[in-house]
């Protein structure tokens, strides 16, 4: 059978994982998964993930692709692999795409979303980040709209060794106020690592007083990361959407 280049749809939940790629010494995603599709395709398989999540960071839409000579149906390679994948972790979707398809190289545009909870909360505790102080969304999304556009995010960013570009296009970046529930939205065409993290923690910042919004410009101008405020913890962060 000629080699097919299968595209998934995956959900997970990272609390219990350090981030989706593969690394010594630690429990991940792509290494959950590459184990799954050891047992059903009896060999080894490397995949390509759209998104590097880090630790403890969930996804609703991350895709990933990789290639396959096995003539086995996309209804069999579904629902076996979600047979041995934990419970964490769900296939939503299975198709075959174009041989040169790049889960990662092929995105344009990716979605993250942050969840703030404004009251104590039992069920979603693992997936969001519980603030119990009163903010002012009107200041959260101004402060959002400062981001549209192309701009250097270092001040957001965990600092890296790569001396690649640290810009950014910016597309959509607003808040919403739903059910108690603060919902961040950010979509651009690549993000830093840790760059929405450490966005979320410094615009909470300064809706609880601790910078002014002046300093949120005058720190995004920066592009230090010293200078910014707290990084959001993970469990809030969610990985939505890939735009192709």
């Amino acid at each position: 059978m000629p080699e097919r280049n299968i595209r998934l749809l995956l959900e997970y939940d990272g609390t219990n994982y350090h981030g989706w790629q593969s690394q010594e010494n630690a429990f991940t995603i792509q290494d959950t998964l590459e184990l799954a599709m050891e047992k059903l395709f009896q060999q080894r398989i490397r995949v390509t993930g759209a998104g590097r999540t880090d630790a403890g960071v969930h996804a609703k839409g991350q895709v990933v692709n990789f290639h396959l000579q096995k003539d086995l149906s996309l209804r069999k390679i579904i629902l076996g692999l979600n047979a041995h994948l934990p419970n964490d972790i769900v296939v939503k979707k299975v198709e075959v795409t174009e041989p040169q398809f790049h889960a990662r190289f092929d995105a344009k545009q990716r979605i993250y979303c942050y969840y703030v909870s404004l009251e104590r909360t039992a069920i979603y505790r693992k997936y969001c980040w519980q603030v119990f102080q009163n903010i002012d969304v009107s200041v959260l999304q101004h402060l959002a709209s400062l981001l549209i556009g192309e701009h250097d995010f270092s001040a957001f960013a965990r600092s890296e060794k790569s001396t690649g570009s640290k810009k950014c296009v910016v597309v959509e970046s607003n808040w919403k106020n739903k059910n108690n529930f603060l919902i961040y939205r950010i979509c651009a065409n690549r993000f830093l690592h840790g760059m929405v993290r450490g966005i979320v923690g410094t615009m909470l910042d300064v809706a609880r007083g601790r910078f002014t919004q002046a300093d949120f410009e005058e720190i995004f101008r920066s592009y230090n990361r010293t200078m910014a405020g707290v990084s959001a913890p993970p469990q809030g962060l969610f990985l939505e959407e890939i735009i192709y």
